[in-house]
């Protein structure tokens, strides 16, 4: 199962995926590490069951994503832009 849900991910399973995001790549160690298993109800709620849905990454690793930069930056009303933006301009593009 690792072998196959590490193909979805952008770091983590890839050569030099920890040099170029550590954070990408514990997270989605992290996310294989769970089967790929984690509740998208946060990132449903949210509003972004739509979002950048053509991109390869399962929903929920985004939501774990999500979930992990909230955390992190805690919850206002610029938040979900915010976690947008870095998930556009620096998960997706840091590779």
């Amino acid at each position: 199962m690792k072998t196959k849900l590490t193909q979805y991910c952008k770091y983590y399973g890839s050569k030099g995926g920890y040099e170029r995001n550590a954070v990408a790549y514990f997270y989605e160690r992290k996310w294989v590490s769970l089967n790929g298993e984690f509740s998208v109800s946060e990132y449903n709620d949210c509003g972004l069951s739509d979002f950048n849905s053509s991109d390869g990454v399962p929903m929920s690793l985004k939501a774990m994503l999500l979930d992990r930069y909230l955390s992190s930056n805690g919850y206002n009303s610029h938040t979900i832009e915010m976690f947008k933006l870095w998930y556009v301009n620096y998960y997706l593009q840091s590779i």
